[in-house]
């Protein structure tokens, strides 16, 4: 099978996509989409939400990135990414849901806010992410207090996830101090091969 990846080198999403390839060996053709620029952004055609990341996988075309490792875990042997379990496959959607609906979205804002975006920050609007990131990490640290992993002894497809969220927060200067658990997890996590090859840039 031969995989097109179409995505930004700087984008949470598509570093999921990457981690979880250089974890399962999955060789691929990164393509990458500067999404500043109009002339150089996906064609509506191969993907109507014109968003990263995007597969091309001999014509099948998919987007969104939990959906993306999910087929990709499945196709290529990833059953300790992703179990087969169904208890076990429950908790990894547990805390992917919990990622892109929580944690992803408040990251995303604070590194857009402090890093990405030209001209001064909304304070304001970065206060109110950190209060609500004050509300919910001490739910993943305590995950991690009870195993190495976000769900149990072994990463999974979660861990990638929230990992690449997690280095959104430091990138915006967002300090894990408070949260040692945590603080491990992100440096046994940045420690792996293929997730220290797809540090962010600079």
């Amino acid at each position: 099978m031969t995989i097109d990846l179409y995505g930004h080198p700087w984008s949470a999403p598509t570093r999921e996509v990457r981690i979880l390839c250089a974890e399962l060996g999955i060789e691929h053709r990164f393509i990458e989409v500067k999404q500043a620029e109009a002339g150089d952004y996906l064609p509506e055609a191969l993907n109507a939400a014109c968003k990263v990341p995007m597969i091309d996988a001999d014509g099948f075309i998919l987007g969104e990135a939990h959906a993306i490792v999910r087929y990709l875990a499945t196709t290529h042997g990833g059953d300790v990414w992703y179990p087969a379990e169904p208890q076990a496959r429950a908790k990894v959607d547990q805390w992917l849901d919990w990622q892109a609906l929580r944690l992803g979205r408040l990251a995303a804002q604070l590194a857009r806010e402090r890093r990405f975006k030209p001209g001064r920050a909304d304070e304001a609007a970065c206060a109110e992410a950190e209060r609500l990131l004050g509300l919910i990490l001490p739910e993943l640290d305590m995950e991690l207090k009870a195993a190495p992993f976000v769900c149990g002894q072994q990463p999974t497809l979660a861990d990638i996830a929230i990992f690449t969220s997690v280095d959104y927060l430091l990138l915006a200067g967002f300090g894990l101090g408070p949260f040692a658990a945590l603080h491990s997890w992100v440096e046994t996590c940045a420690a792996r091969p293929g997730w220290r090859a797809d540090a962010l840039p600079g």
